[in-house]
């Protein structure tokens, strides 16, 4: 079967949207060992930032084993900016640790463990685990490092323009929050799937593709400066833009169904820089795939 017969038959798996039974989304059985909770982010990619900035990856690469051995995982940065901002037992808000860095082609992957346990300290931890295990749908968090920058420099983005580009950080922070900071970044997932599962080899499970992290950049100011988020306002985050392009193929505006055809077509419909599309329609067929398989 060629590419394109192949893809079409993936489709079949696939009648709107990607949901199965009843307009249910899909969900994957968080990954535990004994009482520990484990969280996949995809953290930061080469995107360029609200400040017309782009952090390298090989900076938050070489300060890796500094924000493991130093850095958290919190609500909205408050554990970084609480103190300035007079936020009351700020540290509480603190849920969870980094146990693991990898970087791979221009994304920095982590994987979290959040803390568990009763008690005052353990309270939003639980919360948050309960909000991405315990409903239908879950919630969705979005990631957002935070960190001092050491260095910067002057570089071009992915569509040739000049870009500031943070070169070293002192990384010490990701913060999860509601609003996404960058659009394009998966939201924070209980298993690893899509581009985290090639990361750390786990099962292709979806779970909605719910989850995920992002607060105010002027809030983070100082050592806490370290952001990364899209300037392009026609980038979408990759639910909207999986059941939008379902209906255009569904709807046949979308005429082919070879992987180099489909990112052009993403490319021309939705304004995407390449490697976003790119990354977006291999997510794409891989939720096809994991559709096609749970319909068997």
């Amino acid at each position: 079967m060629n590419e394109e017969l192949e893809n079409l038959a993936l489709l079949d798996a696939l009648p709107d949207h990607i949901t199965v039974g009843g307009g249910q989304m899909l969900k994957a059985t968080p990954v535990t060992e004994g009482r520990d909770r484990f969280v996949y982010i995809e953290a930061s990619n080469q995107m360029r930032d609200l400040q017309g900035e782009i952090v390298l990856a090989k900076a938050l690469a070489e300060s890796a084993d500094y924000y493991l051995k130093f850095g958290n995982l919190d609500l909205e940065h408050y554990t970084q900016i609480g103190a300035k901002k007079g936020i009351p037992n700020y540290e509480s808000f603190e849920i969870g640790r980094p146990i693991e860095v990898r970087v791979q082609n221009d994304v920095t992957f982590v994987k979290g463990q959040i803390f568990c346990g009763q008690g005052p300290a353990a309270e939003r931890a639980n919360q948050f685990w309960s909000s991405i295990t315990d409903i239908s749908p879950p919630q969705r968090w979005y990631p957002s490092v935070g960190g001092g920058v050491a260095d910067k420099g002057v570089g071009t983005d992915a569509r040739g323009n000049k870009v500031a580009v943070i070169r070293q950080v002192r990384w010490t922070n990701i913060g999860f929050s509601k609003t996404p900071v960058n659009p394009t970044l998966s939201t924070i997932s209980t298993s690893a799937f899509g581009p985290l599962a090639k990361s750390w080899g786990a099962a292709m499970l979806l779970k909605g593709l719910e989850a995920g992290g992002g607060s105010d950049v002027a809030t983070l100011t100082g050592g806490a400066a370290l952001r990364v988020q899209s300037l392009d306002q026609q980038l979408m985050s990759y639910v909207d833009f999986r059941d939008q392009f379902a209906s255009l193929i569904h709807g046949g505006e979308v005429k082919t169904m070879t992987q180099p055809g489909l990112i052009q077509a993403a490319q021309e419909r939705f304004d995407l820089p390449a490697e976003a599309a790119a990354d977006y329609i291999e997510r794409f067929l891989t939720d096809l795939q994991s559709a096609l398989q749970e319909k068997r």
